[in-house]
């Protein structure tokens, strides 16, 4: 369970000033949230499969698929420094 001071201590620790009827709408909050928590933690799932999603989402990617290029030659032409097929560039530091 949340307590007032909890919420007070939290607040000063992320440096904010929060006002008494704050306080206590912060604390009914919190104390909210962890008690839907805890029915949550009541549930058996010893049986059910982990997922990352609701619903099955298909992969989007591709496979990788190596292919030859035919406009490396065009480019390096054009290039003003190039070694190989490399381009040459300054050194930065």
């Amino acid at each position: 369970m949340i307590t007032r001071e909890t919420v007070e201590k939290i607040a000063k620790l992320a440096r904010l000033q929060l006002s008494e009827s704050d306080l206590e709408k912060y604390t009914g909050q919190l104390n909210n949230i962890l008690g839907h928590i805890e029915k949550l933690n009541e549930l058996d799932t010893r049986d059910i499969e982990a997922t990352t999603h609701a619903v099955e989402v298909p992969n989007p990617l591709r496979d990788d698929e190596v292919k030859v290029s035919t406009v490396i030659e065009p480019i390096l032409e054009i290039s003003p420094d190039h070694e190989a097929h490399f381009f040459r560039v300054p050194k930065v530091i």
